[in-house]
């Protein structure tokens, strides 16, 4: 993934989990479809509505489209598990579809937050989030690749994941970049073959609005009662 200097390219970090376009998802190579796979029709009826939502959240449009099969690159193949999360695809995965919309809270930059689900054949979502949660540990500090050998600074942070779906990770990917760091926390909950990811963006010029756990819970709840449809 190539990364561009300062705001341009932290905020290409916050699109990677989310944003890959559903004309990028692709069935990786091997693997057997899920049992409760959500085609792309399906997985668009999953996604929470206005209405949903709680109050003092709204809709803010849908995500940018990236390249396909774009993966960000950390410069230690120990923390490239963290990136591949990050990226919601590996070299060996690959989501089957995808949705995501951008979230405001009160008060908040447009873009700052997003909500999406990735689907993914039958073992990857909990293979890459398994490698991921091995991995976070021995990455409190890396280097994430850019285009033409440069290299941005990141740092992470765990804390407490929310207790929802079959597994759930929390952590913070503070990248550096300019003179600026930008923290971008990350809920990922997987339910059964599917990831429900949510990011937001923080400046420190800017209101930070945690995405609240109702709203995270509502999502995954939705996400349950479709695939037992």
């Amino acid at each position: 993934m190539r990364l561009p200097s300062g705001r341009t390219a932290l905020s290409a970090l916050l699109t990677v989990p989310l944003l890959l376009a559903v004309a990028a998802c692709s069935d990786s190579d091997g693997g057997r479809t899920a049992p409760d796979a959500l085609d792309q029709k399906a997985l668009e009826a999953a996604l929470l509505t206005q209405a949903e939502l709680p109050q003092g959240w709204e809709l803010a449009g849908g995500g940018k489209d990236v390249e396909k099969d774009e993966i960000a690159q950390a410069d230690r193949a120990a923390c490239q598990p963290v990136m591949d999360l990050v990226s919601g695809r590996s070299a060996g995965i690959a989501p089957t579809a995808q949705v995501d919309v951008g979230l405001l809270g009160a008060g908040q930059e447009q873009g700052a937050s997003h909500l999406g689900i990735n689907q993914y054949k039958e073992g990857d979502a909990a293979a890459l989030l398994a490698a991921a949660t091995a991995a976070l540990p021995g990455c409190t500090g890396f280097g994430i690749k850019q285009e033409g050998g440069g290299v941005s600074p990141a740092a992470v942070t765990t804390a407490p994941a929310p207790a929802l779906g079959d597994a759930a990770l929390y952590f913070e990917l503070a990248v550096g970049a300019e003179g600026e760091t930008i923290t971008i926390p990350h809920t990922v909950v997987r339910k059964g073959s599917a990831l429900v990811i949510t990011t937001t963006m923080n400046v420190a010029r800017a209101k930070s609005v945690p995405i609240p756990e109702p709203l995270i819970k509502a999502q995954v709840d939705k996400l349950a009662a479709a695939q037992q449809q």
